[in-house]
């Protein structure tokens, strides 16, 4: 599943010019788990525990690592995707 979200908003300044798609890198696969991805590669996974969202790194469920816990998802699939854009 790709979503789609156009950056530009009303009242800002790049107006004349086509709004610019953005990939929403994750994929609900399970109720308390998502698949991330970057570029058409899984980078991880992001697990909901309680209230605390685990940033798992690999590209298999069953091996993926640790990376770090955050309080909001869309900080854990960023913690996600700059781990893969370093590596």
């Amino acid at each position: 599943m790709v979503m789609e979200a156009p950056l530009s908003r009303r009242g800002s300044k790049n107006v004349g010019t086509p709004p610019i798609i953005t990939e929403i890198p994750w994929t609900r696969i399970d109720l308390d788990l998502y698949e991330v991805a970057r570029e058409g590669y899984i980078v991880g996974y992001v697990e909901v525990v309680g209230a605390v969202f685990v940033a798992l790194g690999g590209a298999r469920y069953d091996r993926a690592v640790e990376v770090s816990q955050h309080l909001t998802f869309h900080s854990a699939v960023d913690a996600l995707v700059r781990r893969a854009v370093s590596a």
